[in-house]
């Protein structure tokens, strides 16, 4: 009885014999057990509610899981709306970067300069914003920096230096980052592609 109430696949047929037959699978064996019809309606009624309990738990949990991904997803709505800045044909200059360097307002945009094109990061808030661990790149050209895989002012010395191969390289792999995840809110006034050209 207790193979055919917990077994993984099992069914019950009854034989040309009007025996109950409880058929029991598994990846090595099966295992066929002779009932009477009595016995057998009443493995199958408890087989039927272990099946409704375990579900019940099942359909509460999912229950749960929905409701707490709808109230999530509505908060990630709200933060978007809260960060949306809308993107501009005029190129940004550098110094108007600074006010959505994120210390303004905590739930505003958050913008970065790369490589020429100004990017919306406040996805990545946790990471470019105060406190962040690459917050020295938001709300400026962080071209360089990104480059450099600096987390540090450049010195004078190695301001007046260009990107080396390698480093421009490491920029590509961040912009490929960037493109992905966020969005591009405009462009940066002055910026020369010479400066980050691979060729």
């Amino acid at each position: 009885l207790l193979l055919c109430t917990i077994a993984v696949q099992s069914f019950v047929a009854l034989t040309p014999s009007n025996k109950l037959q409880c058929v029991v699978s598994s990846r090595s064996r099966i295992t066929q057990v002779q009932l009477v019809p009595e016995i057998g309606a009443a493995v199958v009624s408890a087989g039927a509610a272990f099946v409704w309990f375990s579900g019940s738990e099942e359909r509460a949990l999912k229950a749960k899981y929905a409701e707490w991904e709808q109230v999530n997803q509505a908060r990630v709505e709200e933060m978007k709306r809260l960060a949306h800045i809308e993107p501009r044909d005029e190129p940004w200059k550098e110094n108007e970067l600074k006010a959505f360097d994120g210390t303004q307002d905590p739930d505003g945009p958050v913008l970065i300069a790369a490589a020429g094109k100004v990017y919306n990061v406040w996805k990545g808030r946790n990471f470019y914003g105060p406190g962040g661990e690459y917050s020295i790149f938001a709300g400026r050209d962080a071209t360089r920096l990104l480059g450099k895989f600096r987390t540090e002012e450049e010195d004078e010395e190695s301001l007046k230096k260009p990107l080396t191969m390698a480093e421009r390289a490491t920029l590509e792999g961040y912009l490929w980052t960037f493109k992905d995840k966020y969005e591009v809110v405009g462009t940066l006034e002055g910026f020369d592609p010479k400066d980050t050209a691979m060729w």
